[in-house]
């Protein structure tokens, strides 16, 4: 639009240029306790062994039918399950998948075709106190994932059910 004659602009009512932001600058790990390397990742005893999107778990094992004991809590239950899923899967270095839940579910008694009688028994009324407020409570799930061999929690789903029918204790806890 034109310029009204009978107004006049000072200076101020001019536009002004708006400043631009330049280019971010590179960031770099110049802090002590940055890593700065895979090889510097923490990995194993206390820190554990991480695996990607070990969350989902929790799907896989939402998509099951699990038959609780009187005293067990379907959160805690949940969180118990997907710690032990989300620790095989992370040996392998993948997310869990069925295999990962089946072991845990057959670890814990759950789905207990085939097994004696005596050992579910005992795993049902053991589980209540394992599974008590674990999902609140990160040492409890860890003490949990540490009672189990890794030889027991990196077999197959049927070598453990297997070994579970033939009366072993596959948990020490």
């Amino acid at each position: 639009m034109g310029q009204q004659p009978n107004i006049e602009l000072v200076m101020s009512d001019l536009p002004r240029p708006v400043p631009v932001r330049g280019p971010e600058r590179r960031w770099r790990p110049e802090r002590p306790g940055d890593i700065t390397a895979p090889a510097e990742m923490p990995w194993g005893g206390a820190y554990g062994t991480t695996g990607p999107d070990a969350g989902f778990a929790m799907v896989l094992i939402r998509r099951r039918h699990l038959d609780l004991a009187p005293g067990e809590h379907l959160h805690n239950v949940e969180a118990g399950i997907a710690a032990l899923a989300a620790a095989r899967a992370s040996h392998f270095g993948r997310a869990p998948m069925e295999a990962d839940v089946d072991v845990a579910v057959a670890l814990l008694g759950y789905h207990a075709e085939g097994m004696p009688a005596e050992v579910i028994a005992d795993l049902t009324r053991r589980r209540t106190d394992w599974f008590a407020n674990i999902g609140h409570d990160a040492r409890r799930s860890s003490a949990l994932v540490g009672s189990v061999p890794q030889d027991v929690l990196f077999s197959s789903p049927d070598e453990v059910r297997r070994r579970m029918a033939a009366g072993e204790q596959l948990i020490a806890l």
